[in-house]
């Protein structure tokens, strides 16, 4: 396989000259380097054309007039590589931050994975060199983007990654809309949404010790913003979408549930358990017909509502139904309510995270 080493650079006087040789000594004969400078204001581009004679035909150089954001400088490398056939792209920092001997590691795995992702938030990975709050933040923010995105890739927000062709095609590159920090998690969960197969080997990240980081709060702050523009953009649905509108669903079907019990039992002094039951059925095709239609319509695109979901759908609830009449007889037993619909109301929501599992696992499972 042909590698390109994408390593977009700003202000890397210090660090590019040796992190290049460094680079070419962990890299097969057949691999390549191209250097994208946003016009480096401490001659960042001088000292890499200075030793683009001592490696001919394997360093490259893109000159870019100005300084338009790692986004653009990424994706004018994958542009510059899809024309000239390599297969796959290696996406990383030149301030030593990401150590060039992961990178075998990297290569035996893409043979067997589209994307490989150098991860801190795996075990084995880590950071060296960083406080304790910055580290905090670091972890929290892949983890707030996990949880907005429903991906279950560990290091959502890092830049060591290597991407096989064929991934960065799935991608559809030109859908991309960020333009900073948050253009790492974009491609990361476009590539989950695309079903590619993804990889995370530990690395330990050290702090660079020359130069400037270009991470500020406000960059961050944006990067946090813009994970909810990613999510709109791919527009798929997360686990955590899917339990809201099933918790409405849950909501709806439960104010049909109390009104049917508060009716019959409270005021027409009917038998609690019979009327729970039917309660429950009534609520139940209630709640399936809507979980097909909205909560879990991504999954059930294509398919019709059926006799037979149907009738999975109530089998699975029937455990809920139970956990139900347990917690109602409980409640009933140990309180005195003004109304027993009140104790209904709790066994109700002590179903609620058995019916979820079961549902997003079985009944609307996608494909």
């Amino acid at each position: 396989m042909n590698m390109l080493a994408a390593i977009p650079t700003y202000n890397e006087a210090l660090n590019i000259d040796a992190f290049i040789k460094t680079l070419f000594e962990h890299i097969p004969q057949n691999a390549e380097i191209l250097v994208i400078d946003d016009n480096s204001p401490d001659g960042t581009a001088a000292l890499v054309e200075k030793l683009i004679p001592s490696y001919p035909a394997r360093l490259h150089i893109l000159n870019r007039p100005e300084k338009q954001g790692l986004a653009a400088a990424y994706l004018a490398a994958f542009n510059w590589g899809f024309n000239r056939d390599y297969d796959v792209f290696l996406e990383m920092d030149a301030d030593f931050s990401h150590k060039p001997e992961y990178i075998p590691k990297m290569l035996k795995e893409i043979s067997a994975y589209d994307v490989v992702i150098g991860s801190r938030n795996i075990k084995g990975g880590g950071v060296e060199g960083w406080s304790v709050i910055r580290n905090m933040i670091s972890k929290g923010g892949s983890l707030y983007s996990r949880m907005v995105l429903g991906c279950p890739i560990k290091d959502l927000t890092g830049g060591f990654n290597m991407w096989h062709k064929t991934a960065l095609e799935k991608i559809c590159l030109q859908n991309i809309i960020s333009r900073g920090y948050s253009f790492q998690v974009e491609m990361k969960y476009r590539s989950f949404c695309a079903g590619c197969s993804i990889k995370e080997i530990p690395i330990i990240f050290p702090d660079r010790k020359y130069g400037k980081s270009k991470m500020s709060k406000g960059i961050f702050m944006e990067a946090l913003i813009n994970i909810w523009k990613i999510k709109k953009a791919v527009g798929r649905e997360s686990g955590i979408d899917q339990f809201v509108k099933f918790a409405i669903t849950g909501g709806l079907g439960t104010v049909t549930n109390l009104a049917i019990f508060f009716v019959c039992v409270d005021k027409l002094s009917l038998s609690e358990i019979p009327v729970s039951i039917i309660c429950f059925l009534i609520a139940g095709t209630q709640n399936y017909i809507i979980n097909h239609k909205w909560s879990f319509v991504q999954n059930m695109a294509y398919k019709k509502l059926s006799i037979k979901t149907w009738a999975m759908f109530i089998g699975a609830s029937l455990l809920g139904l139970a956990v139900n009449i347990i917690v109602l007889k409980i409640v009933l037993s140990h309180f005195i309510f003004p109304f027993k619909f009140i104790a209904q109301g709790c066994g109700i929501l002590a179903g609620m995270a058995i019916n979820f599992i079961v549902s997003k696992l079985v009944i609307f499972r996608g494909k």
